[in-house]
């Protein structure tokens, strides 16, 4: 049996990189060791890392070849698998990868790389670079860095990633794949669409086109020229939210940040009342930046599902990014629960499943999203909005009203 390590670089990846780590301890193969590099985050991506049981943090500069680099000197597995923060890994991933790495003696392979929940046109462009990679597999190898799976030891001894390349990730599976077996295997791995979203569809298949003509000439001082950048991803401006009808049936989307207004249409959104082994329940102050109710006091986190996202991982979701919470249990509260509300002209309207969270570790906020935090005790909690109710959000004070007789 191999060891297996995990390498992930890191740049400024709070929002994603609870969930991967979810996955990473959800795998029917469970790897032997997670490394995460991180590459001078400031917004608590390490921290969020650090208390996650299992994972080694290791400080590097910002540079992703870099990061990979230190990543496979400072793994012991003999088989390293690199992922970006972003990617989702579903739970037979490592073994079904492994096992056909094995039983077609490969040194290097690539997954089959697969949009999560994204448009017909990315999912398009994505099937046929696949399916270049897998036709030409023998010839030309190429894959990318959100998922290479290698040999260490030949990783190695054949130099690892070479800093000099912008795009190290492919020199370093063309050159590496040209001297010993490499191979596509088909198991898929779920990738992120937010480059598409953030620079245009169009824009970054012509741009990944040009590349693809210059990584086959191997004219990689070229490609140097075209510019990517690690870590700098739109990190929320541009979400969607669903509309829908009365009986929660999906109407269209619109840009989260044109919905609210006087006028605000029905849409999904959800709330997750947060306890820990203590029974406290934890509350947060809104951050003074947020549209809709700034710097008042709620329950634990609140949010809105993206497109084609269940309300139960868009909760997963938000803890992440909102509170850096990684290990929440949630089952559904309120599960019908809607509401109507307006503060300063603006509204919200919204259906909005109200979940109940366990979790046994401490939040590390987002200052972005939450002001501060604070814990208490559950039936202290009510009296104080029922003798103040103005002392929280009009959503809490009914949603906790809801759940009082059942908690």
């Amino acid at each position: 049996m191999n060891s297996i390590s995990i390498v992930i670089p890191t740049l400024n990846e709070r929002a994603n990189i609870g969930l991967l780590l979810q996955d990473m301890h959800a795998q029917t193969m469970p790897p032997d060791e997670i490394i995460v590099v991180d590459g001078e985050s400031d917004d608590g991506t390490p921290e969020i890392a650090a208390s996650v049981p299992g994972v080694r943090v290791i400080r590097s500069n910002r540079s992703v070849a870099r990061q990979r680099q230190r990543g496979l000197e400072e793994a012991t597995g003999e088989i390293v698998v690199f992922f970006d923060a972003d990617v989702r890994v579903p739970e037979t991933f490592l073994a079904r990868a492994v096992q056909a790495m094995r039983r077609r003696r490969l040194m290097m392979a690539c997954p089959l790389f697969w949009p999560h929940r994204s448009t017909t046109a990315i999912r398009l462009i994505f099937a046929f670079f696949d399916a270049v990679f897998v036709l030409l597999q023998r010839v030309l190898p190429s894959g990318a860095g959100m998922g290479i799976l290698v040999q260490r030891k030949f990783a190695l001894h054949a130099g690892g990633f070479r800093e000099t390349c912008r795009y190290e990730d492919m020199e370093f599976i063309r050159r590496l794949g040209r001297r010993e077996r490499f191979g596509i295997l088909l198991v898929p791995l779920f990738v992120s669409d937010r480059r598409f979203r953030t620079e245009g569809v169009w824009r970054v298949l012509a741009k990944y086109l040009l590349l693809s003509v210059l990584f086959t000439f191997g004219l990689f001082r070229l490609a140097n020229r075209v510019g990517y950048r690690f870590g700098h991803h739109d990190s929320g401006d541009g979400e969607s939210v669903v509309l829908v009808d009365d009986d929660d049936n999906e109407i269209g989307v619109a840009p989260k940040s044109t919905v609210h207004t006087d006028s605000t249409p029905l849409h999904r959104a959800f709330s997750v009342f947060l306890f820990n082994p203590r029974g406290e329940l934890l509350l947060q102050r809104r951050a003074l930046t947020k549209k809709t109710w700034p710097g008042v006091w709620s329950n634990s986190c609140c949010g809105h599902p993206r497109p084609g996202e269940a309300y139960i991982e868009a909760a997963r979701r938000r803890l992440a990014e909102e509170l850096g919470l990684t290990d929440a249990e949630l089952k559904p509260g309120v599960p019908s629960f809607r509401y109507r509300a307006e503060l300063d002209g603006v509204v919200e309207n919204e259906i909005c499943p109200v979940f109940l969270g366990y979790s046994s570790q401490e939040p590390i906020p987002n200052s972005q999203e939450v002001a501060e935090v604070s814990w208490i005790d559950w039936e202290e909690f009510i009296a104080r909005i029922k003798a103040d109710p103005s002392s929280i959000s009009p959503w809490c004070y009914d949603e906790a009203l809801e759940l009082a007789g059942s908690i």
